[in-house]
């Protein structure tokens, strides 16, 4: 139980780490502009997931019965 504790402990250290190098070694990823554009991008790619989704569960119901 205390091993597992310190392993994930360690492992969230490593993450924060590298997070923090990947952050510091391309500061302009997370410019304001390039984060708008990722929202939106991935907004729209939710909407389309959610209108797939939708239509499958749809093509079930119609399915069954």
């Amino acid at each position: 139980m205390f091993w597992e504790k310190l392993l994930f402990v360690l492992l969230a250290v490593m993450l924060i780490w590298l997070i923090v190098r990947l952050i510091k070694a391309n500061p302009g990823s997370f410019t304001l502009q390039n984060l708008n554009k990722s929202f939106y991008t991935m907004g729209i790619l939710a909407l389309l997931l959610i209108g797939f989704i939708a239509a499958l569960v749809w093509m079930l119901g119609k399915g069954a019965s």
